[in-house]
């Protein structure tokens, strides 16, 4: 977890998801290198829509499970602009970047590159920035915030620009946990979640299969639906130098473990396998465990390896799923140890 998750904004340097240096200013990225963007984020998307679709009845914070993975124009370096447009379609300030398949916004005939005209009615953002507006992800976090408001499963209209046609469409979502999904640019093996957003590095999904994605997002998403920030908080947590001395480190790795614990029951919700977690540490998620230098609030990656498997065979054999492990409870419960 980390204290602050909307600071990263994709610039210039999308090169680095096909491999290449980050391109010079005044070289735009490639129309490869924008599309290996959009197919990293709906992978990221899709695992997540997966995980927050099949576990909403056991979430206490909701918003509307759509399947849109949106951008704006905005949110892109001045010198990237000009190439995103071109790439992406943008016919206004705010379109769909990607669309989950099977998602309810794919079966409402939502596309990927449809700009967003209104919803239900209200307008978006017909603007697109200016040439030399510095790069903001705020007018898509204004679209996205008006979409989580709404009420989750009641039907919904999008009015959306494609080419030069106009068209309303109606999406009816289904509950989703709250949390949006999003891939970071750069070579980090990280990732993060804050209560409403969870974001991975670019350099770890490159490295994962996506039953292993699956597993490091059901652990970030255990986070956000125990309610982690906001009990850490109130519990006089803090974040930095200090985090991981004391009675604060005690508190994170407390934090670390109920997440590794739900995790399991999100995977099993979701049609993964809930072994794999366990299995994931044993394999790829042991390179994350540096030894003497890994943070005090993680176990070992044997101990989560045992912890996690020990967790999945509590799950009752033939269980009704969507299951809902005690453990849940702790969304409510303060952080005192």
């Amino acid at each position: 977890m980390v204290s602050t998750l909307r600071a990263g904004l994709r610039l210039a340097l999308v090169a680095l998801l096909v491999g290449a240096a980050a391109p010079p200013p005044s070289q735009a990225p490639s129309p490869a290198a924008f599309e290996a963007l959009r197919q990293a984020d709906l992978r990221v998307a899709s695992v997540g829509y997966r995980l927050a679709t099949a576990n909403a009845a056991i979430c206490l914070d909701h918003q509307p499970g759509l399947g849109l993975q949106l951008h704006s124009l905005g949110q892109y370096g001045v010198d990237a602009r000009a190439a995103a447009r071109a790439a992406f379609g943008f016919e206004t300030g705010v379109a769909v970047e990607g669309v989950v398949p099977g998602s309810t916004a794919a079966a409402a005939g939502v596309r990927n590159g449809d700009s967003l005209v209104s919803i239900n009615g209200a307008a978006v953002s017909a603007a697109l920035p200016g040439a030399t507006v510095p790069p903001s992800t705020a007018e898509r976090d204004r679209v996205e915030a008006q979409l989580e408001r709404l009420p989750q499963a009641a039907p919904l209209t999008l009015g959306v620009k494609r080419g030069v046609q106009e068209q309303t469409l109606v999406v009816t979502p289904v509950p989703a946990c709250r949390s949006a999904f999003e891939v970071l640019l750069g070579a980090g093996n990280d990732s993060a979640a804050d209560g409403a957003i969870i974001q991975i590095d670019a350099g770890l999904l490159d490295s994962l299969s996506d039953d292993e994605l699956a597993v490091v997002l059901a652990h970030e998403l255990s986070h956000n639906i125990l309610r982690h920030r906001a009990r850490l908080e109130a519990a006089g947590a803090h974040w930095g130098i200090l985090a991981e001395i004391g009675k604060n480190g005690r508190l994170m790795g407390q934090a670390e473990i109920e997440a590794d614990r739900l995790s399991v029951y999100l995977l099993a919700n979701a049609h993964y396998d809930p072994f794999s977690a366990g299995r994931f540490w044993r394999g790829a998620g042991r390179k994350l465990d540096f030894g003497i230098l890994r943070s005090r609030i993680y176990l070992s990656w044997k101990d989560r390896a045992a912890l996690l498997d020990r967790e999945a065979a509590t799950i009752p054999t033939g269980a009704k799923l969507p299951y809902r492990p005690p453990l849940i409870d702790l969304a409510t419960t303060p952080m005192t140890r």
